[in-house]
């Protein structure tokens, strides 16, 4: 066990990549600087809500245009870093010019930052998700994946509870500046991207050019492009591993995007509680995150994806099994009261723990098996592809429980489709011959399994 978590400076600095993300995610996209940006900068709900609609569905759009297309750009030279550092300038540049979000002022060049801050953060962990397959050898990919995720819960857990001091304490310097805690959301993500990312862009070497090798260029990125779509679609299991994705993503989305709500509407939960919920699932997350990657030298990366896809379905199953009144469909007999009291509560709660413990075991083992299957010199290509199929349909889901919801009058009944998604996405990997690991102890090139720092 000792060796096995030994990390050579590559692969410490690595893992901590994906952390420089989720402060975004956390603070920006999801609990602080969205309900600002409509609540607060809009002249009135309809527009802050159609604003932001606009601004985070035409970065999922520009992410999936995107990917692919840079990715196969940069694989047509050799050097990634250049790439990378360049989204990262641009994630830096649009999340801390939300400091400078104030009320009374245009809400459209907020909406264009916030636009640029989606794309720019989803590419910069396109990019260094890219690099996995050099920093270490196929037999710790799994390790490192799981680190990572790990890591970058700890860190959105971290942001928040920084948020929730400042927002009960604030220092004079925020407390003199209307709405600064909010608008401190902005600043607190652009510092975990320097934090987090500069160390691996310092210590880790870039991808060497070949000898005669040109610099990246779009026409042969074009050419590649389409050369890496046709070998992806012909290989049986990467074929696969790409549609078990595509689903697998969307079921996900669902579960994450209507779940609170779902609960909000069932147990009439206020605030506090939903906080509760989302601090139950963050801390899971990182558990999840740091067993995966110990499981996954175990189980191997096919199998640990399994495990989580059938944990998000048992959970996700569990979810629409409990109400107001029954607890996997038996009735509870005790009626609703204190926030979080009754069994039926805390048994959506332990559902929404398993699909939390799932979704860290599927998204590292995602990761990892992509790094595995994707041939080396195309690395890049694939992980704008891993990126696209994503982001692609992610409208699919959402779109199918509001039809749903408006035919029957209930979140719950489309609530199903996750479950429809994510077991399409359990077949689609079960039937995929997983990549073979080198023997323990070397790298798929015959070097150590550990790089040297």
């Amino acid at each position: 066990m000792g060796r096995i978590m030994r990390l050579s400076g590559a692969e410490a600095s690595w893992s901590l990549t994906e952390a420089a993300n989720e402060p975004f995610f956390n603070l920006v996209l999801r609990y602080v600087f969205a309900p600002y940006f409509a609540g607060t900068l809009a002249m009135s709900a309809g527009q802050g809500a159609s604003a932001w609609a606009f601004a985070v569905g035409a970065g999922g759009l520009a992410i999936a245009l995107l990917a692919p297309l840079l990715g196969a750009i940069a694989d047509s030279g050799a050097r990634l870093k250049p790439w990378l550092g360049t989204v990262a300038v641009v994630a830096f540049l649009a999340s801390a010019s939300l400091w400078f979000a104030a009320p009374g002022g245009s809400l459209w060049p907020v909406a264009f930052a916030v636009f640029l801050g989606i794309v720019a953060v989803e590419l910069m962990n396109q990019f260094s998700n890219a690099f996995l397959p050099m920093v270490t050898a196929r037999d710790r990919m799994g390790l490192l994946s799981g680190l990572a995720f790990g890591f970058s819960q700890l860190a959105g857990i971290a942001v928040l509870l920084i948020m929730l001091w400042a927002s009960r304490q604030p220092p004079a310097f925020l407390a003199a500046v209307p709405h600064g805690t909010d608008r401190l959301a902005g600043p607190l993500a652009a510092a975990a991207i320097v934090i987090f990312l500069l160390p691996f862009l310092l210590i880790t070497p870039d991808r060497q050019p070949k000898p005669g090798q040109r610099p990246a260029s779009v026409s042969r990125g074009l050419s590649e492009l389409k050369d890496t779509l046709r070998e992806a679609w012909a290989d049986r299991d990467m074929r696969l591993f790409l549609i078990g994705r595509m689903f697998a993503a969307d079921g996900m989305a669902v579960v994450f995007a209507f779940g609170a709500v779902l609960a909000a509407a069932t147990f009439g939960w206020d605030s506090g509680s939903l906080a509760v919920f989302g601090l139950v699932i963050t801390v899971f997350g990182a558990a999840g995150g740091f067993l995966a990657g110990l499981l996954d030298r175990r189980l191997g990366t096919k199998r640990l994806l399994l495990a989580g896809l059938l944990l998000l379905v048992l959970g996700a199953i569990s979810v629409l099994a409990t109400d107001a009144t029954r607890l996997l469909g038996v009735p509870t007999g005790v009626a609703l009261g204190v926030p979080l009291g009754s069994p039926q509560e805390q048994g959506f709660l332990a559902s929404g723990a398993v699909i939390a413990l799932g979704a860290a075991f599927a998204l590292s083992a995602m990761r990892a098996m992509m790094a595995g299957l994707a041939p080396p010199e195309k690395i890049a290509s694939y992980f704008g592809l891993f990126a696209f199929v994503g982001k692609a349909t992610a409208f699919v889901g959402p779109f199918l429980v509001g039809v749903l919801a408006r035919e029957t009058g209930s979140l719950r009944p489309g609530i199903g489709i996750a479950v429809v998604f994510l077991s399409i996405g359990f077949a689609a990997t079960l039937a995929l011959r997983a990549p073979k690991a080198p023997v323990a102890g070397a790298s798929a090139s015959g070097h150590a399994a550990s790089p040297p720092d």
